[in-house]
């Protein structure tokens, strides 16, 4: 028993020497975080605001039209993706015009209607529903019941002899 514990004794004690050292060993350092991204600067931008969360009001708009970016941007042929400062696609010209009708439907019409209870504002999908071009409005044709009673024609007045 004695030979085995002096076999034991130097490899137990051993094994206790370096477990602190393996406990105390720092935990492994974390990469080191990435730079943030430079903020994204719009070009070409003519109608919204410098300050526009560009990202937001596009899906936005393809939202409410149904619509990808290449609908209103023109595709670099070299790299098939949107050319978005570029102006080749002439339907950029006509989303700018249609921004700039609402904003004014919004901002100088419906602005100065007194006591409105609807304070939603306009926006593309007002019309668009979530089509490429709003389809036009027809109203569903009245029914009899809805009607007044039809009040009869004036009598008409005997002929002069």
């Amino acid at each position: 028993m004695i030979r085995s514990q002096r076999l034991y004794v130097p490899v137990l004690f051993a094994g206790l020497v370096c477990l602190p050292s393996a406990i105390a060993q720092d935990a492994p350092a974390p990469p080191p975080a990435r730079p943030a991204p430079a903020p994204y600067v719009p070009k070409n931008l003519k109608v919204l605001p410098d300050n526009t969360d560009l990202r937001k009001t596009m899906r936005g708009f393809a939202g409410a039209l149904g619509v990808e970016c290449e609908f209103c941007h023109a595709v670099n042929p070299a790299t098939h993706r949107p050319d978005f400062p570029s102006d080749a696609n002439p339907m950029k010209d006509t989303a700018r015009y249609m921004i700039r009708m609402v904003d004014d439907i919004n901002g100088k019409y419906l602005a100065q209607i007194p006591n409105r209870e609807d304070t939603n504002p306009v926006t593309c999908g007002t019309c668009h529903r979530g089509e490429k071009h709003p389809s036009v409005f027809v109203p569903p044709p009245r029914q009899q019941g809805n009607r007044p009673p039809a009040t009869p024609p004036p009598a008409a007045a005997p002929p002069a002899n």
